[in-house]
């Protein structure tokens, strides 16, 4: 549905700038509809303000996220050096003393949305980094904190209300009543402009952490609809740990996850690294595709065999380390295939899965399961191999096989022994 007697307007049309201060409004609206990136909106909005004759010298933001591994953005921009500054904040990360003593902290634990200090000639500031700012000739600070509603809830750090914003002068005096008062209406306008970038770019992280990252621009691109798919040759990777279910017996339960997590990690890395994408996790296994619709076949073929390798060898590392120090271990079992397959929604009316469907994922799955039964970590299809072309000694066939549910047998190929990758790359080139 269209709008065939409007016409697309900026944020000065929308809301039209009778005064300077305005003209600020205006951009911050503009700002947002564009989806200008944070660091740029909070360089560029401390700019305007200085060209509106607000004494900003520093202006701070951190900004709570929904990311697996930063739990929040901060970006500090100084007039002296016209930039800002990124700084992320990870979940791993412990908050130091500097937190605690801070005025952030404070603010937070008290439920208290705006605090203003006069740092000029004031030998009685509350808080360390005040006094800092101070003896830096900063005559003023204040800080405001906006809610987003986003509902944060573990941890003193992610309990924040969303965007914390701190603003600071060197005039003689501080922060005119002019400059208060542009400011009270424009810093709430920015925390809006940022909510409104913060929130796609959440969603983006989401989708691109949970379905991967060309999955999740099908899924913001609208293609959400129910049994919409499109055909595409890729190379499958299937990859299984051997042992789950009886180490799971034996470990505690609060472990268990860690420790799939370890494994995981050390089969999703080289995937990602190499440009594949991995549809999906399935407990103790998981399915990855190199798309081979652009580019030359042999090369993908490639680059997803020593993915491969290269991720039987991070597990075979984790396992070395965690047998030194006593601790039960998984092996992994992975197999290789290509084929065309349907790639797109599948699901219920309100529950649905972008993913890959079709024989070719069966017949990898069911060739995975084959590798303990051959003694090998690692097959492939006799399909993978002739479309690859790397036909090579260290490359052996282990003969023709019946797949559960497949007509025809398929043959099937192991990896050799070799010395290192270099003689691997070598034979695969």
């Amino acid at each position: 549905m269209g709008f065939p007697n409007a016409s697309l307007k900026a944020g000065r049309d929308l809301f039209p700038a009778r005064t300077k201060e305005e003209e600020l409004f205006a951009w911050l609206i503009d700002a947002g509809m564009q989806g200008l990136t944070v660091d740029a909106l909070t360089a560029e909005f401390c700019r305007r303000l200085c060209d509106l004759g607000v004494h900003i010298v520093r202006g701070n933001i951190a900004l709570s996220t929904i990311h697996p591994q930063v739990s929040a953005f901060m970006y500090t921009w100084t007039k002296d050096e016209g930039l800002v500054v990124n700084t992320n904040v990870l979940h791993s990360e412990e908050p130091g003393e500097g937190w605690f003593a801070s005025p952030f902290f404070f603010m937070i634990s008290n439920k208290i949305g705006f605090m203003h200090r006069v740092l000029e000639e004031n030998d009685e500031l509350d808080f360390p980094v005040l006094v800092e700012f101070r003896d830096q000739g900063m005559t003023d600070w204040f800080s405001q904190i906006f809610d987003f509603g986003w509902g944060f809830q573990d941890g003193m750090r992610d309990n924040s209300a969303g965007l914390i914003t701190s603003w600071a002068s060197s005039a003689p005096g501080g922060f005119t009543k002019e400059e208060f008062n542009l400011l009270s209406r424009a810093i709430p306008l920015f925390a809006l402009t940022v909510k409104g970038i913060a929130s796609f770019e959440a969603a983006e992280t989401v989708l691109q952490t949970y379905v991967g990252r060309g999955t999740s621009r099908k899924v913001l691109a609208g293609e959400i609809k129910r049994g919409t798919a499109s055909s595409i040759s890729a190379v499958l990777i299937y990859a299984d740990l051997r042992g789950f279910t009886r180490l799971s017996d034996q470990s505690g339960r609060s472990d268990i996850v860690g420790i799939l997590d370890q494994y995981l990690e050390r089969m999703a890395g080289p995937i990602e690294e190499a440009g594949g994408e991995i549809l999906k996790f399935m407990g103790d296994g998981m399915l990855a595709t190199f798309p081979i619709e652009e580019g030359d076949p042999r090369d993908i073929c490639k680059t997803a065999m020593v993915s491969s390798l290269q991720m039987l060898e991070g597990v075979e590392a984790l396992n070395q380390a965690r047998k030194a120090e006593g601790r039960r271990t998984m092996e992994l079992d992975i197999a290789m295939h290509v084929g065309e397959v349907m790639y797109g929604n599948v699901g219920s009316q309100s529950r649905l899965d972008f993913t890959v469907v079709g024989p070719a994922v069966n017949e990898v799955s069911r060739i995975e399961s084959l590798c303990d039964q051959l003694d090998t970590s690692l097959l492939m299809s006799g399909e993978f191999v002739e479309l690859s072309g790397h036909h090579c000694e260290h490359l052996e066939s282990v003969g023709s096989h019946t797949l559960r549910g497949v007509r025809e047998p398929k043959e099937l190929y192991r990896m050799g022994n070799y010395d290192a990758f270099s003689e691997l790359d070598e034979c695969l080139s």
